[in-house]
Formats: C-alpha cells, structure tokens, sequence
C-alpha cells in the first residue's frame, strides 16, 4: 500500500509485517522535503499497528545535520510512542552515510529499538520474520 510518492521519496506499508519502508531518492531534500515521509508513516501509524521500520538511503544525498537532529529528536520518539519496535537501514559503503547512520544508531539504543543495517530489503524482512508475532 503506498502512503506517500514524490521524486524524493516514496513511503509504503507491507501488512504481513506490519512494515513501513521509506525509500529515498536521488535528491537534495529541503527539511520540509526531509520530514513528509515520516509525517505521512506518523499518521498512518496513529490508527494502524506498524512495529517495522526500513529506510532505504542507498540512494539518498547526503544529510544534513539538522535533519539528523529532527529524526532523532522528533520523528524517533514519535515512532516509538506509537508503537515501533524495531528498525532496519539499508545501506551503501558510502562513508557519509555511515557517519550518519552511527549517529541513527546511537538514538535508537536511547529507545531501546534495535536497528541493524542491511545490503537488501530482503535481507531486513527476514530479520523481522524472525521475531514471534504479538
């Protein structure tokens, strides 16, 4: 189901996995650019149970500190009041986005969401598909 399309992102629930995937396009993102997907996965998830999270950045520009600093502070604790309890990124070896994904990494230990980075999709879901299901 798709929750959210634009030329920088697109946002889609999966519900066998109770799942939303963010993917991101090959753009430079203003940080009201940068905050639609997760507004848009925010209200869908205020009235339907999302407990999965992916980002897909494989194909993101990088992000501005700022932006980092919004998802951590703001969009983080949003998700997980509503319910997250797990997330996945998949990544490229690209050393900017690793720099920010550490940052990502250290903000979900606050929460006590695990999040694991991933080459595919795929590889992510299977994770997912290995906890019990509530």
């Amino acid at each position: 189901m798709i929750l959210f399309e634009s030329d920088y992102a697109g946002v889609t629930f999966e519900n066998e996995l109770k799942l939303v995937i963010i993917t991101w396009k090959n753009k430079t993102l203003t940080l009201e650019e940068y905050k639609k997907p997760f507004l848009a996965a925010f209200e869908f998830q205020s009235t339907t149970e999302v407990v999965n999270y992916i980002a897909d950045i494989r194909d993101q520009k990088v992000v501005s500190p700022a932006y980092r600093q919004w998802f951590q502070a703001d969009a983080l604790p949003v998700g997980v009041k509503q319910g997250l309890k797990r997330g996945a990124i998949i990544i490229d070896t690209n050393v900017f986005k690793k720099y920010y994904i550490n940052n990502i990494l250290n903000s979900s230990k606050k929460f006590g969401i695990p999040l694991k980075l991933y080459s595919t999709i795929e590889e992510a879901k299977e994770w997912f598909r290995s906890f019990p299901w509530e």
